[in-house]
């Protein structure tokens, strides 16, 4: 299997499509999750160009302490690693102070002395002398190989396994990667995290859908003081629900998904639909006061003069949305979801303010 490296100083200009984290504590297990990680995107037809992040071609030594020895001498596995650690990473018995700066003294064997493996099995890690005991009185030194980076989040080690969508859907294509990674073993304390394009839609479908139910809230507290009521807010909110079963539809006809963009079009219509509404109620208020007209003569006489500043408002919107639709431009892929919801939803907004409102109003002003 070809693995890659990410460049130092840049890992986090990486923007792979899906990003999956593999995280836990031990490093064989995390390799072994992150080849069937692989394994399992290659498998689906959407992911390309899969990538396990992780070099394992590190040249080592690894020490294998025999216990039974260790215990006969009297020498303890802690004490075997503290001492080894001493004297291969080194050991700060003093500081060093020039000027106003102060330097660690550090003990530590010449690197000129551990060139071979016999070199780390002299090592002596208790006793002096003819009573010294050695790494290799007590321990199996071995060579092997390990991973020339280790990356970690939060203190939790992880391996990265990305890919890239080639223009297929993403929202699908992570739908049914979440449903295949279900199906791998995980001991206890390992886990899959989603980065990547991915992450930043999810995170943008959670601030969209935020900002989302703020307008609708600060829509429905401006509209009360404006009314001074509830009654008409409500109705005019209420019929919000109605006016998104054209974007859903519209979705649905081009064949495209639910992704976080087309939260942006889903407030375009519902502020066209507050506005049309906020248009309709107001002059059939005034209808009701000035002239003393019933509530059904009132809505209906303000629906045909209301009609051709909220079609002209609708339509504009609309033929702004054409050029997303069509997919003129860079980047427009993205945006055509939202555009094409937009229109939809537009378009039964405008059915909604012109039928449904004015009935809703007439029977719940009575």
């Amino acid at each position: 299997m070809a693995q890659q490296m990410p460049l130092r100083g840049v890992k986090g200009l990486r923007a792979a499509d899906i990003i999956v984290e593999v995280r836990g504590q031990d490093i064989d297990v995390l390799s072994d999750l992150a080849d069937q990680t692989a394994a399992t995107m290659r498998g689906l037809g959407p992911l390309q160009n899969v990538t396990v992040f992780m070099d394992i071609t590190k040249p080592e030594y690894q020490v294998h302490v025999d216990r039974a020895k260790a215990q006969e001498l009297g020498i303890t596995i802690a004490d075997i690693s503290e001492t080894l650690r001493s004297l291969i990473t080194g050991a700060v018995v003093s500081r060093y102070r020039e000027g106003g700066e102060y330097y660690d003294m550090r003990i530590i064997v010449s690197e000129t002395l551990l060139t071979s493996r016999r070199d780390v099995e002299n090592l002596v890690v208790s006793g002096d002398g003819n009573n010294a005991i050695r790494v290799r009185d007590v321990a199996n030194v071995r060579e092997s190989v390990g991973p020339a980076e280790i990356v970690r989040q939060n203190q939790v080690k992880q391996v990265t396994v990305e890919a890239n969508t080639a223009g297929a859907d993403l929202a699908a294509a992570m739908a049914s990667l979440r449903s295949a990674l279900e199906s791998i073993d995980r001991p206890a304390g390992y886990q899959f995290e989603f980065g990547g394009q991915a992450e930043l839609m999810a995170d943008m479908r959670q601030v969209v859908t935020a900002v989302a139910a703020f307008a609708v809230f600060f829509s429905f507290i401006v509209l009360t003081v404006q009314f001074n009521s509830v009654r008409l807010p409500a109705l005019i909110l209420g019929s919000a629900p109605f006016c998104l079963t054209g974007l859903v539809l519209g979705l649905y006809v081009s064949g495209l998904s639910f992704g976080a963009t087309v939260l942006i079009g889903l407030l375009v219509v519902i502020a066209l639909n507050v506005n049309d509404g906020v248009l309709l109620m107001t002059f059939a208020e005034e209808l009701r006061g000035q002239r003393h007209m019933d509530p059904s003569q009132a809505v209906l006489e303000a629906a045909k003069t209301r009609l051709r500043p909220r079609l002209m408002t609708t339509i504009t919107t609309m033929i702004g949305f054409t050029p997303l639709v069509l997919n003129l431009g860079e980047g427009a892929d993205m945006l055509q979801p939202m555009a094409i919801g937009a229109i939809g939803g537009l378009v039964t907004e405008a059915l909604v303010t012109l039928f449904f409102m004015p009935c809703i109003y007439a029977i719940v002003s009575r």
